[in-house]
């Protein structure tokens, strides 16, 4: 089922449409269109697509990407070097076992030592 809607004064708005939109009847405009592109396809050469553009952006695209992997590369650095010296004193800083949990485990059995040495921290 065909539901037509449309109204008498469309009928006139496709007409005149249809009438601005048409094709030129006058055969010299056909005659200057081929001489342009004739005339544009023979000098060949200086065509330029969307890619042209980005010739001009290669030098800063560049300068970029360099700043980018040098600045990514201090980041590594630096939290190497963060990790290295927490490492570092981490064992600096650790403390060895107290004397008293030396003395109980040479009087204690070797289970006894291992539960008053945890217990002890």
């Amino acid at each position: 089922m065909i539901d037509d809607r449309s109204t008498p004064g469309e009928a006139e708005l496709t007409n005149e449409l249809r009438a601005m939109y048409a094709a030129p009847t006058d055969e010299s405009y056909w005659d200057s269109l081929e001489a342009r592109i004739l005339a544009r396809v023979s000098r060949g050469g200086d065509v330029q697509g969307w890619w042209s553009a980005m010739t001009d952006l290669a030098r800063p695209a560049l300068a970029a990407a360099a700043i980018l992997i040098f600045v990514a590369g201090a980041a590594v650095m630096h939290s190497r070097q963060l990790e290295a010296s927490e490492a570092y004193s981490n064992v600096i800083s650790a403390s060895p076992p107290s004397i008293e949990t030396a003395a109980r485990s040479a009087s204690a059995g070797d289970g006894d030592a291992v539960i008053d040495y945890i217990m002890s921290h």
